[in-house]
């Protein structure tokens, strides 16, 4: 979608629909870039921790082991919600130059639309795995493995509603073809 900076985040422009889409865009984009940052911070200091103990006492800590079972979901999921959201995922760039601006915006919001009824979908069968694996702990903290399989839930919500964020901008731009621009090195 571009960076922070760009035009497409100014919240003070454009009509209500866009400047609300644009205010859920950020919103989507920074709680993503936190759980990301967070889950990679995280790990790595309890791993950190677990090595300096172990290298001090000849004994672990054990809890360390199971952060990173808890944690990297969510850093996974978090990078998908960014790529989604900023439209830096992989991408074929090859029929938006055959297609008319208008082709182009009929297209992308039919796509923006299935994608965000599919992951809309998917997160709801997200919920039917984490009532699944509310039984099942980790040993050493006692934390049930739904805390990672709720990563499921953020990441499949996280790019239906980026998806629902980028339909309003397609929507709403002056032509399509220039939206999500990706670097010429990563365009197919």
């Amino acid at each position: 979608m571009g960076r922070p900076s760009s035009p497409l985040y100014d919240v003070k422009a454009g009509p209500p629909a866009l400047r609300v889409s644009n205010m859920a865009g950020l919103f989507i984009d920074y709680a993503a870039i936190v759980i990301s940052v967070g889950s990679i911070v995280a790990i790595f200091m309890a791993l950190m921790a677990e090595v300096v103990v172990r290298y001090f006492t000849s004994a672990g800590l054990g809890w360390p082991n199971e952060v990173p079972n808890l944690l990297f979901p969510w850093l996974v999921m978090g990078g998908i919600v960014i790529g989604a959201q900023r439209g830096t995922h992989i991408a074929a760039e090859a029929i938006r130059s055959f297609l008319s601006t208008e082709q182009l915006r009929k297209l992308l919001v039919l796509l923006h639309v299935l994608v965000a009824f599919a992951f809309a979908y998917l997160a709801w069968l997200s919920l039917q795995v984490i009532a699944i694996t509310k039984a099942q702990v980790f040993p050493m903290t006692g934390l049930g493995q739904a805390w990672a399989y709720s990563a499921l839930l953020f990441g499949f919500g996280g790019i239906a509603l980026a998806s629902l964020v980028n339909t309003v901008r397609v929507a709403f731009a002056q032509d399509p073809q220039f939206l999500n621009q990706s670097d010429p090195e990563h365009a197919l």
